[in-house]
């Protein structure tokens, strides 16, 4: 099978300019038939045109892009691409970059991404865990929260109100957790309509 090279171009908005990225890209010898483009942000992960020129890479190609940073602007989504580039059997080609997966010095950089990219992926985790640590201080409590409803808040008082019935029963029947149905029961002893959904239970 003959091998194919295909360009990812990437502006952010429809105001910027195709030309540089497209000339450089056919220097390295795509061809514009091959060129996908694509208008949308580097930070949106879900871009169609990429996801399109990926699925089409196969053992042999090369996938070629201006800058590195058209194909994404974090090193940990940046080197998931190059992973699934490197596992079909593709090489990448940064030409602004200097950098081609099939050389010595381009492995090199993608080894130094991995661990720059294993830094940040720390990094993220760590900030998070510092995060909910803070939070839980100030008794943040996480999740959504329970949606109440008129209906739900009526039928919770009601079978409060009747002794027959256990908690767990109430909860069962109606498909809700405790901590919903104590929610449903202060809101009606409270009396505030205004923080209730005034629609039906689904």
């Amino acid at each position: 099978m003959v091998s194919r090279s295909y360009g990812y171009s990437r502006i952010s908005t429809s105001a910027q300019d195709w030309s540089l990225q497209l000339a450089a890209l056919e220097r390295v010898g795509v061809d514009d038939r091959d060129v996908f483009r694509e208008t949308a942000s580097g930070a949106k992960r879900d871009r169609d045109q990429l996801r399109r020129v990926l699925d089409l890479l196969r053992a042999g190609d090369r996938l070629c892009v201006y800058r590195l940073d058209r194909l994404a602007r974090s090193q940990l989504h940046l080197l998931q691409i190059i992973e699934e580039i490197e596992g079909r059997g593709a090489t990448l080609v940064s030409v602004m970059d200097n950098i081609d997966t099939t050389t010595a010095t381009g492995r090199m950089l993608v080894g130094m991404l991995a661990v720059l990219a294993e830094f940040e992926r720390n990094l993220i985790l760590e900030r998070s865990a510092a995060g909910r640590a803070v939070a839980r201080q100030h008794a943040v409590k996480f999740g959504r929260p329970p949606k109440l409803t008129v209906a739900l808040v009526r039928q919770v008082t009601l079978a409060h109100e009747d002794a027959s019935s256990t908690v767990p029963e109430t909860c069962r029947m109606l498909g809700i957790s405790r901590s919903s149905y104590y929610a449903a029961l202060r809101a009606g002893r409270q009396g505030t309509p205004s923080a209730i959904d005034p629609s039906p239970i689904a």
